[in-house]
This record gives C-alpha cells, sequence and structure tokens, in this order.
C-alpha cells in the first residue's frame, strides 16, 4: 500500500446515488481509497442525499450559472474553487468527469497536485459520446466541420429530449472536446478503463505514455452464487439501454431463431428503458413472441444481482465499440455465461467466462444453441465467477494506487 495521499474526486453526479454506471464506479472507487487510508474529498455534480451514511468529506458544486451547458457550469464551478485556494492541499485531483478536461489542464495544471482524467467512453474525443459517424459507422477522427454536421444531423427522435436541445448540448460538448484535446498534455494521468478505449484515445492523439488501463470495480452486491439449473427452458438475460447502437433490435431475431432451431425452449427477460422499448414491444407481438418476452423497465441496482443469478445466459449484441460495461462484471460475478458481440474490450473482459461473436443474428443463435448442446453452460458459470475474481477491489485499488504514484 502506498502512503496515505490527499484525493480530490470530482464525482459525475453524487456519492452513493442511484444512476448509470459511472456513478456507481465513481462511488466505489472514492469509498475504496478511504478504506485503504486515503484522504479523499468529493466534489459533487449534485447535492447528496440527505442521511449520507460517510466520515467522507463532501462538497456540492453550484453548476447553476450561465452558459446553460452543464458542461461549462462543472469547469467554472471547478475553476472558481481553484481561484478560491480550495485546491491547494491535495497531491491528487482526479477526475471522473471527462468533460472537465479544461480546467484540469489549464487552471489546475498549476497546482502542486497531479491531475488525473478517468476516460470511461469517448466524450473526451467525440460529443456524441459513441464515436459513431451519422450513427452508422465506428468513427476515426473528428474535426469541427465533421462534428457539427454528425452532431446536427442525428439529433432528432431520441427518448425525452428534443431535437434543438440535443442539437444545442451536442454542440456545446463539441467545444468542450476541443477545448480539452488543446490540454492534454499538460494533464499528469488518464485511468482508461480498456485496453481498446487506450488504443483508440491514442488514434487521436493523446499521450499513450500517461494512460494507465485499470479496470471497473465489481459491485460485491453480484459476488453471490448462480442459481440457474442450466436446463430448458433457457432463460437469456439483456441488461441495458434499450438503443439502437446496444443491438437491441437484433435480440428479438436471435430469441426468434433459437426456438426455430433447437429443440429446446428459450425466453427472454429484457431490462432497460430507453427509446426503442414502444417498438420492441409491438415486435415481441407480431413476431408471436410475447409470451416468450419479458419487459420489466427500470431496475433497481439492488434487485439486479438475484436476476442475473436466475438466468443462463447474459445476451450482448452491442454495436459500438463497448468502453467498458459494467453488466459484464455483473454476469460473471453471479456465474451467469455471457454471449456477447465482440466489440470494443468485450472478450478481454470476459475472458473464459462467455463467448464473443461477430454480432449477427446467426452467430448468436449458433453459438448459443452449441452451448446447450454441449453442456458447455455449467462450466462456463465457473470460469465466470473465477474472472471476476480479477475485478475486486484488493485487486484492482492498488493498480490506482499505483498510478497516482506515477502522476506524482
Amino acid at each position: 500500500m502506498t502512503d496515505p495521499l490527499a484525493v480530490a474526486f470530482v464525482h459525475p453526479t453524487a456519492l452513493q446515488s442511484e444512476g448509470t454506471g459511472a456513478t456507481h464506479s465513481a462511488s466505489r472507487i472514492v469509498f475504496e481509497l478511504a478504506e485503504r487510508g486515503h484522504d479523499v474529498t468529493v466534489f459533487c455534480r449534485e447535492q447528496p442525499a440527505d442521511g449520507l451514511d460517510t466520515d467522507i468529506s463532501v462538497r456540492a458544486l453550484d453548476l447553476s450559472g450561465p452558459p446553460y451547458h452543464t458542461g461549462f457550469q462543472l469547469n467554472d464551478a471547478l475553476r472558481a474553487r481553484v481561484d478560491d485556494g480550495e485546491f491547494d492541499d491535495y497531491d491528487i485531483v482526479h477526475s471522473y468527469v471527462m468533460n472537465a478536461m479544461p480546467v484540469l489542464g489549464g487552471a489546475m495544471s498549476a497546482l502542486d497536485a497531479a491531475t488525473v482524467v478517468t476516460i470511461n467512453a469517448y466524450g473526451a474525443i467525440c460529443p456524441k459520446n459513441d464515436l459513431r459517424y451519422m450513427d452508422r459507422e465506428p468513427c476515426s477522427s473528428n474535426g469541427l466541420a465533421k462534428c457539427t454536421a454528425c452532431s446536427l444531423a442525428t439529433s432528432g427522435g431520441h427518448d425525452e429530449y428534443s431535437a434543438p436541445y440535443r442539437a444545442a448540448s451536442r454542440l456545446g460538448y463539441l467545444e468542450l472536446v476541443r477545448r480539452g484535446e488543446a490540454v492534454a498534455d499538460d494533464i499528469d494521468g488518464y485511468h482508461v478503463l480498456s485496453p481498446h478505449l487506450k488504443a483508440t484515445y491514442a488514434d487521436f492523439g493523446f499521450p499513450s505514455d500517461r494512460m494507465t488501463v485499470v479496470p471497473n470495480l465489481l459491485d460485491e452486491r453480484f459476488d453471490r452464487p448462480h442459481e440457474s439449473d442450466f436446463a430448458p427452458p433457457y432463460d437469456l438475460l439483456y441488461v441495458g439501454s434499450l438503443a439502437e447502437h446496444k443491438g437491441v433490435d437484433r435480440l428479438l431475431p436471435i430469441l426468434d431463431a433459437l426456438n426455430r432451431r433447437s429443440e429446446s425452449a428459450f425466453r427472454l427477460t429484457i431490462v432497460g428503458d430507453g427509446g426503442d422499448r414502444s417498438e420492441l414491444e409491438a415486435r415481441a407481438q407480431s413476431m408471436g413472441l410475447a409470451d416468450a418476452v419479458s419487459f420489466t423497465g427500470w431496475v433497481p441496482n439492488a434487485d439486479l444481482p438475484d436476476l442475473f443469478a436466475a438466468h443462463d445466459i447474459f445476451l450482448y449484441p452491442g454495436r459500438w465499440d463497448e468502453p467498458f460495461g459494467r453488466v459484464f462484471l455483473e454476469a460473471l460475478a453471479t456465474g451467469t455465461p455471457v454471449v456477447a458481440s465482440d466489440v470494443g474490450s468485450v472478450a478481454s473482459i470476459v475472458g473464459d467466462g462467455g463467448r464473443t461473436t461477430d454480432g449477427s443474428v446467426e452467430a448468436f443463435a449458433e453459438t448459443i444453441t452449441d452451448l446447450v448442446a454441449s453442456g458447455a453452460l455449467p462450466r462456463l458459470s465457473a470460469q465466470a465467477r473465477e474472472k471476476a475474481r480479477d475485478y475486486r477491489a484488493d485487486a484492482v485499488m492498488p493498480q490506482f494506487e499505483r498510478l497516482y504514484e506515477r502522476c506524482l
């Protein structure tokens, strides 16, 4: 263990709040750092919930002022705290928010503290945060004209947000990307979630020698025995956003193909919400699959371990280069074998706890049919739980400490 450090940690939302995987990951890092003896102060973008049960110092940032874009507001709020001397006594300033790069590489670069930014998606190089040009294909370069055209062309027809709001937000993020890239060399270190992210950011000109791959931490609530018996009817599970880049349009065709080609019956549970939910529900009816598909909507994190453990296979048919989905760790820890598209670093994350495919419906159906016919699911379940050890706190936190030491 390294000597105790004074760490200022910029949280994406609020400590211990429900929300995205990034929210939970950031909170886990904070608590584990404190558990290992480090003095952590958390700067939150949102007001923490009442009754927060921790001795960790928490400071809410005021993001209420103009300009009315949360990314700029965050940078302004942090810069004001720098000017007031609040960051003078830290060894490390670690932002789990990529769009805070302008202030970390700007005002904070003059501090004695080392600066670290977490790269957990594509928001520091892509205003859409998915690196998919026109929502159709992987993108290998950015630029003002290209990103403006892509951001505007793909801003309509999504979720609860209006097209003008989404377009304005993305143009704001484009400016933050440009400001962040201008100071990328002035940031001392980058915590990158996967080898794929590291290679991608290096291709976009980020300093690869300052990037350290440290994976997501396993949520210990998922470290529990598997419960399904790996017998027909086989229960498939999808957990995540119901959006095109997650490949959710492939879920029902995969289920249909399995039930057509196999003597065993398959069922599918779809957990999550998003813009494609109503279309998926309608397709389940039209394809005659309504009795074999269950749509649960959003499920609280506390209820997910039981859900994972009760299913035979976790299914991920995503299209985009997945940065590092927490769902893979959750499946591994509950002993639920993974069958996923071979995108991003999924294959290395899952290891022997599952199989990857080319993403096609046919490949998914063939892979799952073979696993069932060969009786391989119990073996994959045991291998999945073994692979999950790589993501426990005792394996991951020393990697953070070594990253901090290299930046000092």
